[in-house]
């Protein structure tokens, strides 16, 4: 079969210049196709940013040590505000501070790690109770019942000037 059979030759218009139809349509498809990339790229990294960020860590004061008594389980809160581009948002929740004597603490969060509820210290029973799925922690924040299968995260603190910090991350 020949090329002129099947369309595969250009036409020539009446002035003799090829009618460019198929070229244009490449040309044109292949600046929208550019255009798509060179927005789309940053478009894409912007939105799917946060999400993939660690987050923020900052160091929160949670008040005296002194007034943590040994051999107890506290729950200490925090609220202040966090600047996230034009916006300022109010950060609120908890910790729990495990003190087993003046000079041995450890902070968890309150966060379970089966589908991030606040847990609560049930005095009673001595567990960390996660009241949305029946989680259960022992004292040291290691799962015991239901389905969280992580232990609690220990959070990095320290103690400056008498007062208690722990390493958030926002």
């Amino acid at each position: 079969m020949s090329p002129n059979a099947m369309g595969c030759r250009p036409k020539v218009v009446k002035n003799g210049t090829i009618n460019k139809d198929r070229r244009d349509f490449l040309k044109t498809a292949a600046l929208v196709g550019g255009s798509a990339v060179v927005t789309g790229v940053p478009l894409v990294s912007y939105f799917t940013a946060p999400a993939l960020s660690k987050g923020t860590d900052k160091w929160v004061d949670f008040g005296p040590i002194e007034d943590l008594e040994s051999g107890s389980i506290a729950m200490l809160s925090y609220e202040f505000l966090i600047k996230d581009g034009w916006l300022v948002l109010p950060q609120r929740g908890i910790v729990w501070a495990k003190t087993e004597t003046s000079d041995k603490l450890t902070v968890f969060s309150s966060i379970c790690t089966h589908l991030s509820c606040n847990v609560i210290w049930q005095e009673e029973a001595k567990v960390f109770e996660c009241p949305c799925h029946a989680g259960k922690f022992d004292a040291n924040g290691q799962p015991i019942a239901g389905p969280p299968k992580k232990p609690l995260t220990v959070l990095e603190h320290k103690v400056e000037d008498g007062q208690l910090l722990a390493l958030l991350t926002f």
